[in-house]
């Protein structure tokens, strides 16, 4: 096996970044075909610690997030990226997160707006030309909710 050039890490971790400005930019504008290619078929997926369970099915994953943010307006953001190539195909990540969640019609009682903050920790694969997320955990530090 050959040793991976610096130009080629450096853009292996570029590649990486766009997969996740784009996880933010599809799950807020709800391209969700868009989002559900940004997984490996076998991705898991670990919400155990923000409340959403361990998932390990994509379409699961992604069907949740759909009900979850129906008529929902919401801004993801995501910051500091740390990203580990781990071989020339495969790397782990971890990323500051923020997300600004707002239902314009709640039900009485229901979450009007949520404001959350901590990490997300993913794993990547490229498969063929593209890199893939394998593995996602979203860990909360802070959450501020209001209700209708």
């Amino acid at each position: 096996m050959t040793e991976t050039s610096l130009s080629e890490k450096l853009n292996a971790i570029e590649e990486i970044k766009k997969v996740k400005a784009r996880y933010c930019r599809f799950v807020d504008t709800k391209q969700w075909d868009s989002y559900r290619d940004l997984f490996t078929d076998d991705c898991i997926f670990d919400g155990a610690a923000s409340g959403m369970g361990e998932i390990t099915d994509r379409d699961a994953f992604v069907a949740q997030a759909r009900q979850g943010l129906t008529g929902c307006i919401s801004v993801h953001h995501c910051h500091c990226p740390e990203i580990e190539l781990t071989s020339a195909t495969t790397a782990s990540g971890i990323w500051a997160m923020e997300d600004m969640l707002q239902w314009p019609d709640p039900a009485a009682g229901q979450i009007a707006r949520l404001h959350g903050m901590g990490h997300y920790h993913e794993r990547y694969a490229k498969i063929g030309d593209a890199w893939k997320i394998t593995a996602w955990r979203l860990e909360r530090l802070r959450v501020d909710m209001e209700t209708a």
